[in-house]
């Protein structure tokens, strides 16, 4: 009894996030991006004072309705585990959740960021992209993890 109560609820969050979008026009586009590179990581090697590269693994989804009117938009999820690298030590960190851009019937956009912003917050951020205005603010600060980022891959 208890996995069918399972399988009904994911299929009923399934049925939701699908019925989320508006149903004028053609249905959603789904893309799906593979992350895997490599690069000079600016925001580290400012942030701590020497040079720091940083690879990236995990994937991105982007759902797009591409209708107009109001509701849903777009969804784009992540979940990328990040290495840095400086000095021959390593810290590892990730990036994950999604964000959702709906447009309301007066006309705005409201892009709300669910989840891990590495060096920034846990939680939930809410923006309105139209006016610039941020109607909510995470409760979970991770600005923190940028010292330990740092700390960790010092030069002995």
């Amino acid at each position: 009894m208890g996995r069918r109560v399972v399988v009904a609820a994911l299929a009923s969050v399934l049925a939701a996030a699908v019925l989320a979008f508006p149903a004028v026009g053609a249905p959603p586009t789904v893309e799906r991006i593979e992350v895997d590179e490599t690069t000079a990581d600016e925001f580290l090697t400012e942030a701590c004072g020497f040079p720091v590269t940083t690879h990236a693994k995990g994937h991105l989804v982007v759902i797009e309705s591409g209708a107009e009117g109001t509701g849903v938009v777009a969804v784009r999820t992540l979940n990328i585990a990040l290495t840095a690298t400086a000095n021959g030590k390593t810290y590892r960190f990730r990036d994950v959740g999604a964000d959702q851009v709906r447009r309301t019937p007066d006309g705005y956009e409201i892009l709300m960021i669910i989840g891990q912003l590495p060096f920034g917050f846990t939680g939930v951020l809410k923006i309105n992209e139209t006016t610039g205005e941020v109607i909510l603010e995470p409760q979970h600060s991770t600005e923190s993890d940028l010292e330990d980022a740092c700390a960790a891959l010092a030069p002995a």
